[in-house]
């Protein structure tokens, strides 16, 4: 991907690819990221899709997607360390494809969606809780997803994420019924001020860019954020018994000295169709279906995840402890380095195609998330990489934790 195409216009920056016949927009904000306000968020996402003072109704507004040639648009929120961000995504047919005129009218809707929310409907705000929890409720009625959100509970947990984290259908209905419109509207007015960051990819010229630009009218704030944030694990294994077929096992280790570099280089080794948690795991012991290692950069910690027969904790652990030992010996995790590297030279071979992964890459280099000035440093950083570069991190590996929901199941 070449970094230098891109064209900066107040904050929103233009990548322009004419191998694709749309183009994709997205806008990013900074949020409020304490409990209550990551429920209000929830909220409002859902509310401003619905509910706007140049249209009457929820009909009309897809009825207007529609005559855009179903214009896609939608507004979300995540954490990215410590810190809230609050995006509009849109997904259009390039005008160069249709005609012209279109973008002006593509251009104005979104900026009629993003600038002219209608804070006085509560039949919407009504729905739009409904909506909410129905969503939560089908989440939660998948036992992987329930798992994962317990684990944070009990493992690393943190105040402002106790309403995101957690399985309690009941604190979670009360907590989204209390909120109100004017909650919608403070936590508005608080992320439309605070403009991060834009991108717009995709079939568009240069001067069709600029009238969106100038249509949208943001000025980012000239602030950033740090996103770094430290949690404790709790030591100890913790074990809750659940409702359910199979059992999950989470197993946390501290990490040290992780470079972002290293973290793209251990991932691949251990996450890759030939990494080590497959290769162990499943293929030597047969323990797993399904397994990974979730890496977590600024907690500096790894996770090592399976869906396990409830009977084969120890023989897990065991397995995990093996991977442990390959990633501290020098010349077994050198083969696996030269392995990893021809992955992620072909994967950013093939990088082009997909117009997902380019906007994603993108998009975290924009919110400088990672503490670099360019995506191409980090590849060029990876291919200098060493054996001895990296075992200064995997020797740092100390297990805080093993965190297990086990199956009530007899079978």
């Amino acid at each position: 991907m070449d970094f230098d195409k891109l064209v900066n216009n107040n904050g929103i920056y233009l990548y322009e690819d004419n191998n694709f016949n749309t183009i994709s927009i997205k806008l990013n904000f900074y949020g409020g990221a304490g409990n209550r306000e990551n429920v209000i968020l929830d909220v409002l996402c859902v509310y401003l899709k619905l509910c706007n003072k140049n249209f009457n109704s929820d009909e009309e507004i897809k009825n207007r997607k529609k005559e855009l040639y179903y214009l896609n648009l939608y507004f979300g929120n995540q954490f990215y360390g410590k810190q809230k961000i609050v995006s509009l995504s849109a997904n259009l047919i390039s005008p160069n494809v249709i005609d012209d005129d279109y973008s002006e009218s593509a251009f104005e809707f979104i900026r009629q969606m993003l600038k002219e929310p209608d804070f006085t409907n509560q039949e919407v705000l009504e729905l739009s809780k409904r909506r909410l929890l129905s969503y939560i409720k089908s989440n939660l009625s998948d036992n992987d997803v329930c798992a994962r959100k317990m684990y944070y509970q009990n493992v690393l947990y943190e105040d402002n994420k106790e309403y995101e984290n957690s399985v309690d259908i009941d604190y979670i209905s009360n907590l989204i019924n209390s909120i109100t419109l004017d909650d919608l509207k403070k936590q508005y007015d608080y992320f439309i001020n605070n403009f991060h960051s834009g991108l717009v990819f995709g079939n568009i010229s240069l001067e069709q860019f600029n009238n969106f630009v100038n249509c949208i009218s943001l000025t980012p704030i000239n602030e950033y954020f740090n996103y770094k944030k430290r949690v404790s694990a709790k030591e100890g294994d913790i074990e809750i018994e659940k409702n359910c077929e199979q059992s999950y096992i989470y197993v946390t280790y501290d990490i040290n000295n992780l470079t972002y570099p290293q973290l793209i280089l251990l991932e691949k080794i251990l996450n890759s169709s030939l990494g080590l948690c497959f290769q162990i795991l499943r293929e030597k012991y047969g323990l797993v279906y399904y397994s990974y290692a979730c890496m977590m950069y600024y907690f500096k910690k790894i996770y090592f995840y399976g869906e396990i027969d409830k009977e084969k904790k120890e023989d897990f652990l065991k397995a995990v402890d093996e991977i442990i030992d390959i990633l501290n010996n020098k010349d077994l995790l050198n083969k696996l380095i030269s392995l990893a590297k021809e992955e992620i030279e072909s994967g950013e071979v093939t990088l082009s195609e997909d117009r997902y992964r380019m906007i994603n890459s993108i998009d975290d280099y924009l919110l400088k998330y990672f503490g670099v000035e360019n995506r191409t440093e980090i590849y060029q950083q990876i291919n200098k990489l060493t054996v001895d570069d990296l075992i200064k991190s995997t020797k740092t590996l100390k297990r805080k934790n093993v965190f297990m929901v086990r199956s009530k199941s007899d079978e």
